[in-house]
């Protein structure tokens, strides 16, 4: 557990390595997965576990075959053009993948994932800081380039679908070194964009860890179950927190 520490970028051989460790986690809960599961409801609005899992198995098979994802962006203009670039693609995903038998989307992930991990790790810088406002051109990430994409966001979204599908299926959530990691992460955007006084913000049970949140020494404190509190900063239903709590509207880009 981190104990009292700001926040702090991951370099990027360590972040490639977070990705590579949430990936395998990931394809072990779906290869763990019995016949049922697959049609059960998540966290994810109008999405079931299959769906979720659809649109894990595009984002790593847009990182293996760039072309992939283009395709699907042109498509969501056409066929969602009332919706986000981001949403609309994220939805042409489940179009392509969501109807495949189980077997399928294991195989698709384990056959395309190593190959974006592979394409991170390898990723020129002059890729990496190509700006995502030019295909996503919604409000602006905290890092809006390519760079943060893969090393910070698939990572974390892959993430948290692996959070979503242990809560439909009533799997545990797994947790090693990377999870921390990951948690972390979220907590430096917390940070960056964190505009009240200074906070000290401790997270319990899985991956927690305690952070100081803004430049100064803290002048308040929230405890919070880290998979709560996750939930909560990406907009989905975590903990309840008081309304004049200072993380009551606080969001993060998942």
């Amino acid at each position: 557990m981190a104990t009292d520490t700001r926040p702090y970028a991951l370099s990027r051989r360590r972040a490639a390595d977070v990705a590579a460790a949430e990936l395998r986690a990931f394809g072990d809960l779906l290869a763990s997965l019995g016949d049922t599961d697959w049609a059960l409801a998540t966290d994810c609005d109008e999405w079931n576990v299959r769906d979720v899992a659809a649109h894990v198995c595009g984002q790593y098979e847009e990182l293996a075959r760039p072309t992939v994802l283009f395709r699907r962006l042109r498509t969501a203009r056409r066929r969602y053009p009332d919706r986000t670039a981001l949403d609309g693609k994220n939805r042409v995903q489940v179009d392509d993948l969501g109807r495949r038998p189980p077997a399928e989307l294991v195989a698709h992930l384990a056959r395309n994932g190593p190959v974006a991990i592979r394409r991170i790790r390898l990723m020129p810088g002059l890729f990496r800081r190509i700006s995502t406002e030019r295909f996503y051109p919604e409000p602006p990430l905290a890092e809006p380039n390519l760079g943060y994409v893969v090393d910070v966001l698939i990572p974390r979204d892959t993430w948290m679908h692996r959070v979503e599908l242990s809560r439909a299926t009533g799997r545990p959530f797994e947790v090693d070194d990377h999870d921390y990691e990951i948690v972390g992460q979220v907590v430096r955007d917390l940070d960056r964009a964190w505009r009240r006084p200074p906070l000290r913000l401790e997270l319990t049970g899985p991956a927690g860890g305690t952070w100081q949140i803004g430049g100064r020494a803290p002048v308040e404190s929230v405890t919070a179950d880290t998979l709560a509190m996750m939930l909560h900063l990406s907009g989905r239903d975590g903990v309840d927190l008081p309304k004049d709590s200072p993380l009551s509207a606080a969001r993060v880009v998942f």
